[in-house]
């Protein structure tokens, strides 16, 4: 593996667990005032922020479809593993619904890193 392929993907992971330190320390009560009582969460703002930038390196960052894809792959399992460990799902009224998309989203990172270990994947240019 080259080092724009692992320079790419352990700058996703760093993305993403920045990303997802948005959800765990930006308290839902703050808001930005615009004035007028126009406001917007703080926490949504940054979310969205974070996504955005996730997908502009994505973008952005020039390298072969296989590293991009095993990028995103990474992406979703660090989101995924977020999910299961911080999620409330017993004390939640939306736990049963986050519960059944979490499975779905574990057969998916599954399924994708199936794909990678079991195939004969050149990941240099």
């Amino acid at each position: 593996m080259n080092n724009i392929a692992v320079r790419k993907v352990l700058g996703a992971i760093v993305l993403t667990i920045l990303w997802i330190l948005c959800f765990l320390y930006i308290s839902p009560s703050l808001v930005i005032d615009f004035g007028g009582g126009a406001t917007i969460s703080l926490l949504l703002v940054a979310i969205l922020a974070g996504l955005v930038i996730i997908f502009l390196y994505h973008q952005l960052y020039r390298s072969t479809a296989e590293v991009n894809k095993l990028s995103w792959t990474s992406v979703l399992t660090v989101s995924w593993l977020a999910v299961i460990i911080f999620f409330p799902f017993r004390t939640s009224e939306a736990g049963g619904a986050v519960g059944f998309f979490a499975l779905l989203g574990g057969l998916a990172v599954c399924v994708l890193w199936v794909r990678f270990f079991s195939d004969e994947i050149s990941l240099e240019a």
